[in-house]
């Protein structure tokens, strides 16, 4: 029974924070100033598509999925130590095993693993994880507080005004204390496609450079035709 209010939860929250998302971005986030009441109303596309886009490691839906369902179900088995460890109804074990750990040690942690991992399919991992700490944290202790009162409503308020607006940050690909937690594309460190040296460089890989034009026999021919003297002599003109 508590598994199937912690996944309704799980996804009530992820909906409810794909809404906000979406509201906060075309209010705060865009530049317009005038809205068409159809963005205002109809926005059941968006908030899917916001949704889906957490899933989403790298243009692959596999692999976010797993991460953000894995990440939220390991947050729920964590919570569950503490009604083993602690008595029924609020106690200290209850508020310690519900305290975002995992999701505050990987929110202050990802500008170092940025620094140490460049690897794109790593970092894309990132975003889903993170959403399932948080997103777990506030099911299972929905769940908590629902079904048998372990919670103080306050602690609880707490853990929501802590997590959402970072997840509004995140899902709007918005840097959060000046760190974006989206992962820095592989071509971004090439060089510049419109620089001076591509044209001679395409020529050198090719090679057609100027130490090949010495063994063309025809490189120093100046005749547009290529053809030398006038093969027709003056009587035929």
């Amino acid at each position: 029974m508590e598994f199937f209010l912690f996944l309704l939860f799980l996804l009530c929250f992820g909906l409810l924070t794909s809404v906000i998302s979406y509201y906060v971005k075309i209010l705060f986030f865009s530049a317009k100033s005038n809205y068409r009441r159809e963005e205002l109303t109809d926005i059941r596309g968006d908030v899917i598509r916001i949704f889906l886009d957490l899933l989403e490691s790298n243009g692959n839906i596999l692999y976010g999925s797993l991460a953000f369902l894995g990440s939220a179900l390991f947050v729920w088995l964590w919570s569950l130590l503490g009604s083993l460890l602690g008595e029924k109804g609020p106690g200290v074990f209850e508020h310690i095993f519900h305290m975002p750990i995992f999701f505050l040690v990987l929110f202050f942690s990802y500008p170092v693993l940025k620094e140490a991992y460049q690897e794109r399919s790593l970092l894309g991992l990132a975003k889903p994880v993170l959403s399932g700490f948080a997103l777990g944290n506030l099911s299972s202790g929905a769940v908590h507080y629902g079904l048998d009162r372990d919670l103080y409503f306050l602690f609880y308020l707490l853990l929501f005004f802590l997590q959402i607006p970072v997840l509004i940050f995140l899902w709007n690909q918005e840097p959060i204390f000046g760190v974006s937690f989206e992962p820095i594309p592989s071509y971004e460190g090439e060089s510049d496609w419109g620089g001076s040296n591509s044209f001679e460089d395409s020529y050198e890989e090719n090679g057609t450079d100027s130490d090949d034009l010495e063994e063309n026999p025809f490189a120093n021919e100046t005749d547009s035709y290529g053809l030398g003297d006038d093969p027709f002599s003056e009587e035929f003109k």
